[in-house]
């Protein structure tokens, strides 16, 4: 058995209390004139925002704010997280691409094992230094890229592991302040089809949402830049 956390991260204390739900607003507004843009659509999420912010504090020392309603559009802390949603995307758009590719292959049935284990040992190995994972979880397949607001962004702090299965504790901005948030990765035998066995891989979220691949994510903390 092999096991590992980050020393006294906690959701309840390190990620936010308010649930990742936003009223449809955009995330940033530019004005020129009488003439006022937004970009982005924030009633989709700020998952990633709010995971990079609270990944941001933890290696800082620095607290959350205990408030348990999503803060108004105006304030420093929604545009802290709406930056950093922005920044979790990646400024070349590769996250989204990304959960484009890992759907469209676990459609064709081309998402193996073999790739997805490799995922987990980079999700392990981040954990292992001491940094929080930018996870992404696929929830469904398909080559539509206009679905990828179904996908979800979280934040892995610990995990155990066997070798028959692992646990991967998670920060989950959609289940504020619950410490026993899990994905957990089952090894199983593929007899599909009538050919020989092979390995494949259950997932599943402890909290009852789809589950059909996991990404290790890129992530560079606020305070180093």
């Amino acid at each position: 058995m092999r096991t590992n956390s980050l020393p006294d991260f906690r959701p309840s204390v390190n990620g936010f209390r308010f649930a990742n739900r936003w009223p449809a607003a955009p995330a940033f507004q530019f004005r020129a004139g009488c003439v006022r843009l937004g970009i982005g659509e924030v009633a989709d999420g700020l998952c990633g925002g709010m995971c990079f912010v609270a990944a941001d504090r933890y290696l800082a020392g620095a607290t959350i704010p205990v408030d348990e309603a999503p803060p108004d559009q105006e304030t420093p802390l929604f545009r802290e997280i709406a930056r950093r949603q922005f920044d979790s995307l990646d400024r070349l758009a590769l996250v989204p691409l990304r959960f484009w590719i890992a759907a469209a292959m676990v459609a064709a049935g081309r998402w193996s094992a073999r790739r997805q284990v490799a995922e987990w040992r980079r999700i392990r190995a981040e954990i292992d230094v001491g940094r929080p994972s930018m996870i992404g979880l696929v929830r469904s397949a398909g080559f539509n890229p206009l679905r990828l607001t179904t996908n979800h962004q979280v934040l892995g702090y610990g995990y155990l592991a066997t070798g028959e299965a692992a646990t991967l504790r998670i920060y989950d901005p959609n289940h504020p302040g619950a410490d026993d948030v899990e994905v957990r990765i089952r090894r199983t035998d593929d007899t599909t089809g009538g050919g020989p066995e092979r390995t494949a891989l259950d997932l599943e979220q402890s909290t009852g949402e789809p589950v059909l691949a996991i990404l290790r994510l890129p992530f560079v903390p606020a305070v180093s830049r």
